[in-house]
Order: C-alpha cells, then structure tokens, then sequence
C-alpha cells in the first residue's frame, strides 16, 4: 500500500513562523503530552491570538492536532509535522532540493521516497514511522531508557531508531554491502540511491534454484563479514535483502542491530540464519542447512568477542 507524504502538499505554504510553531510545539512535547498555547506562542514570539491562527492552518494541514478538553487548549505534533520539520532541516543543510512523490519503500515501519539533492542526483530517503508496542523493541530500548520523561512520545523513539540505524551503516558502509548514510536528522535517514528490488517481492518463477543459490551464497558472505566485524542484524529474513540491478546484494534495515558483544546476540544470529535458509529452501528449492553454515558464523562470532574457538 503506497502512503502519501502529506508534507509535500503543506510545505509550500509554510512561512517562517509556522516552522517556529511547529518547532515550539516539538520541543514542548518533552515537558507536556499536549503543549499549552501559551507556551508555543512565547517560544515563536508572538501573541496567542497570532499562535492560534497559525495553529488552526497547521491543523488543517495535518501537521498538529489540537485538544480543548483537558483544562486548557493543547496541541501534539503529528507525525506528518515531524516529516516537515525534518525535510526542512535536510533542505537548509543542503542535503535534499526535492521529495519525489515517487515512494520506493513501503512497510509497517518506514516509507522510503525519492529524493533529488542541489546537484540533480538521487538518494533515497527514509521516514521511520514507529509506533505503539513495536516502538521500543525495534529501537533496542527499553523503559528504564525514558524513566525520566513523563511520558513516552513516539516521534522521539522513531528519532533514536533513525539514529540508530545512521550509527549501524556508518559502521557497515566501508566494510559490506548495506546502503551509504549520508545524513540524518530526527526520524528521517538519507542513504544512497540505488535500482533494486527486495527478494521477498519477487516471484518463485524469477529465479532459479542455481541463481537463488548464488544469491544466498553473496548475503551469507556479506552476512559473515559484518558478523565478524561485531555486529548481528537480529531481523535478517528476504525483506531486509535487496537484489541490486548489477546483480549484487544490499542488506537492509539495521534498526535492531546489537553488537556481539551481548550475549544474546548469538541465538539472534542463528534466528538470522534459521529465517534466510528457511526462505531460500521454501521458495526456490536451494538446500542449505544451519550446520551447514553455522561453523562459520560461530567462530566469526567469537573472534568479534576477542574468544578462541576450537570447532566441535
């Protein structure tokens, strides 16, 4: 299902003062579940009248949500203002000119567009949309992590799990085939652009078991490589495998990295295994068992911890 950005229709007629609102309304939302008028209007320096005439046009857009019903007039920015603040702050750096409505990536977490920087080239552009009981999971977080907010907001959790996932390709990029960050910000991650398509949309038909083969032998390379490095995916399956239009393989989505130096990232590291092979097996026929390829991927593991591994 294709998601329309709806900050691409807004931001044409957004002034000045409605991105200082809405910035007044993001950081508030660290102090209230819904920020006062009175504050968003002293932090944009103008009068309430003003704020609220502003705000009422941003609700329209999408952007905010007001509640009147808790004492006072309050307002929570949506995850359509978030997109906006966001591509504002990428535009000012130079990062991107444009955002194609043209979406290339769609799932129950992120949607990924098209971007166009000054210079005319694309990249590709990654709104992470994390929500509910999925939030803290996906981040590697957990409550203790936000014992000293009053409340937990998912717009600041789709942030950490933007930031992480920066972290994780800035590590992999010169190393293995994952996506080039080039930049973050908030709960949007800009990589490189590249033609591809995820193994888990195309058909049982597109390959056959001897090109399937390759394929998982190029992942499980690629896999070994970043395990050795010290790092387990934790979320590896065909729809985090994208088969590029030279016939090379990109690994995807690194939202849930954990370094192997926790311990229970080695039963994630076969879980990892255990779904590829599984999916490879089911769909095209190629045979590979775990204690086919474990061996290595064990003493990979242990090497990453500074371990001697004698194979069994």
């Amino acid at each position: 299902m294709v998601s329309k950005l709806l900050a691409l229709d807004a931001y044409p007629n957004l002034r000045d003062l409605d991105f200082r609102i809405l910035r007044g309304v993001e950081l508030n939302m660290r102090r209230y579940k819904w920020v006062p008028l009175e504050d968003i209007a002293r932090f944009a320096k103008v009068d309430i009248e003003t704020a609220s005439f502003r705000l009422g046009k941003l609700d329209n857009w999408g952007l905010v949500v007001r509640r009147s019903d808790i004492g006072y007039i309050g307002y929570q920015l949506t995850i359509h203002g978030y997109d906006t603040l966001a591509i504002r702050a990428l535009s000012k750096k130079g990062i991107i000119e444009a955002i194609s409505t043209t979406q290339i990536g769609v799932g129950k977490d992120a949607d990924v567009y098209v971007g166009v920087t000054p210079s005319g080239g694309k990249v590709a552009v990654k709104f992470n949309r994390i929500g509910g009981r999925t939030a803290s999971r996906k981040a590697g977080y957990h409550g203790h992590v936000f014992q000293d907010k009053r409340h937990t907001s998912w717009l600041y959790v789709s942030r950490l799990i933007a930031r992480k996932e920066y972290e994780a390709l800035t590590l992999l990029s010169p190393i293995a085939r994952v996506p080039r960050p080039i930049a973050w910000n908030r709960h949007v991650v800009v990589m490189e652009f590249i033609n591809g398509t995820e193994l888990a949309e195309l058909r049982d038909t597109d390959l056959t078991r001897e090109e399937a083969g390759e394929i998982l032998s190029k992942i499980l390379d690629e896999y070994l490589k970043i395990v050795r490095f010290g790092i387990v995916h934790s979320d590896l399956s065909q729809f985090n495998v994208v088969l590029t239009d030279d016939g090379s393989i990109l690994i995807i989505d690194w939202a849930q990295y954990i370094t192997t130096d926790r311990p229970e990232s080695y039963e994630l590291l076969k879980r990892d295994l255990t779904v590829l092979l599984n999916a490879f097996k089911r769909r095209w026929g190629v045979k590979r068992e775990l204690e086919d390829v474990w061996p290595a991927f064990e003493e990979a593991w242990h090497e990453s911890r500074g371990e001697s591994h004698e194979r069994g």
